[in-house]
């Protein structure tokens, strides 16, 4: 049964439930508290469907304050369902405009049950410290949902700096079940101490952080929170390290999950997501202040930050460490008598053994050879010298050979001779003294820089002597007379 009071009061609401009581028979014994729900208009029927089913195990009045426009003039407008429209409860639905919208707690206090305790609870935005919020204040417990909020870490971050006892967030209350596998998995043998925890879950999520501080309180190792998945998928798997192995709980989708145990076969278990009934249920059971939450707010969450914290500063530095390069080695210093200090080199001259200063012409990289110590330039020019030497004595010997065969013309007949066997033996006896002396002048240079200018001073003899003419053997009119005459 649903009856509507628009622009009502307080008053008025509590004759007519006096009345319904009166006809319809409707009691209020066996109510064991009263829960005010807060929230925005057009967003409480979700909260009154969880209430109505969580009234069948917690017998209560629902009172649900909804908050609508601020603009106009203040009104109240009310609505009372009981019987099948509210389950095993009674609800009150009033609905707050103009300046009463800020004025809750005016309305809520004549609506509660006489000395029965008190619950509010705020399924989407929270005020910054419930504790002090006009109707936060009447209650013995109050329940917030970060994960409803528009930013649920920054509100879990407010609930951590303003958390009173009797606090508590529904974010909390969906860890119950993987809380309850988690522990009873380390019950099993081996038991073990947990070397370090990965916790994995979607960047928005507050049961990841959650899970985390509680698995650092618990179990007082590092515990790394790991953003994984879509935003609103929520927690997705924890990983325990242990000697023996790893103890996982992997959630891939909203309904099982698979259990992992070192030394025993994989299990699938029943994990969905825990929906507003099953959360404000259990919240009801308890008035109590949750000891376990406040531990976890205070104490696992700085926790969590400070290992966070220490691992990012860890690979921070491994990463300078790497890129640094290696320092070189500082060498020893030089005697200052010593050439090498002096900043020069050993050439050898005429002299003697002498040191050139560095930048100065010749003053190359250095090779040893005999014993001795030469720059490459020196090399190079002394095996310049000795292809010149040779190319001189090439044109000698070659000049030589021609003046002998004219010479020779004269006074006896001469067999006609092969131009190449007349070069052959003309430089056969006078350039092997010139090669020995230019061979031994650049005997020093026995590296591969002498190698080009010997094959070209050779090529240029070989042209030299190719290029000179044979001695003439064509008989001459006088060389006939000659002939005849004998």
């Amino acid at each position: 049964m649903i009856i509507d009071l628009p622009s009502t009061t307080s008053s008025k609401i509590n004759k007519a439930m006096v009345d319904l009581r009166e006809k319809g028979g409707t009691v209020a014994l066996g109510r064991v508290l009263t829960l005010v729900i807060v929230t925005d208009e057009g967003e409480s029927e979700e909260p009154i469907e969880a209430a109505n089913a969580a009234s069948f195990e917690h017998p209560c009045r629902v009172i649900v304050v909804g908050r609508g426009s601020r603009r106009g003039a203040a009104r109240m407008d009310a609505q009372i369902r009981v019987g099948g429209d509210a389950g095993a409860s009674e609800v009150v639905v009033v609905r707050l405009y103009g300046q009463l919208a800020d004025h809750g707690a005016t309305v809520v206090v004549p609506l509660l049950l006489a000395d029965a305790p008190v619950v509010v609870w705020w399924p989407g935005e929270s005020p910054a410290v419930p504790a002090e919020d006009p109707i936060g204040s009447l209650a013995q417990r109050r329940i917030t949902d970060g994960a409803r909020t528009k930013r649920p870490l920054a509100t879990l971050a407010a609930l951590q700096d303003s958390y009173r006892p009797g606090d508590t967030d529904l974010t909390w209350t969906r860890l119950t079940s993987w809380r309850g596998l988690l522990a009873a998995a380390l019950d099993q043998p081996p038991h073990e101490k947990v070397i370090s925890a990965v916790v994995a879950g979607s960047p928005d999520s507050v049961s990841t952080d959650l899970m985390a501080a509680w698995l650092a309180v618990r179990l007082r190792c590092p515990v790394r929170r790991v953003r994984s998945g879509r935003s609103g998928s929520g927690l997705g798997s924890v990983v325990l390290t242990r000697k023996s192995g790893d103890t996982s709980l992997i959630r891939p989708d909203q309904l099982t999950a698979t259990l992992s145990v070192p030394d025993q076969p994989r299990r699938e278990v029943a994990l969905r997501r825990r929906g507003l009934r099953d959360c404000i249920a259990e919240e009801l059971r308890r008035l109590d202040p949750d000891d376990v939450f406040a531990e976890v707010l205070a104490k696992g969450l700085p926790m969590v930050a400070k290992h966070a914290e220490a691992a990012a500063k860890a690979s921070t530095r491994a990463g300078t460490k790497s890129a640094t390069p290696a320092t070189a080695p500082v060498e020893a210093a030089a005697d200052p008598a010593t050439p090498k200090a002096r900043g020069g080199r050993r050439r050898k001259t005429d002299a003697g053994l002498t040191t050139v200063p560095d930048g100065a012409p010749g003053n190359g990289p250095t090779l040893a050879t005999d014993g001795d110590t030469h720059t490459a330039d020196d090399l190079a020019g002394s095996a310049r010298r000795a292809a010149e030497a040779g190319d001189s004595v090439a044109e000698s010997g070659s000049t030589r050979s021609r003046t002998t065969a004219r010479r020779g013309a004269g006074t006896a007949p001469r067999t006609r001779t092969p131009r190449a066997a007349v070069a052959a033996t003309a430089d056969a006896p006078t350039t092997a003294a010139p090669r020995k002396a230019a061979s031994r002048r650049a005997a020093p240079a026995k590296t591969a820089s002498t190698k080009p200018a010997t094959r070209q001073s050779a090529g240029r003899k070989d042209a030299a002597t190719e290029s000179a003419p044979a001695p003439d053997a064509t008989p001459t009119p006088a060389r006939r007379a000659r002939r005849t005459a004998r």
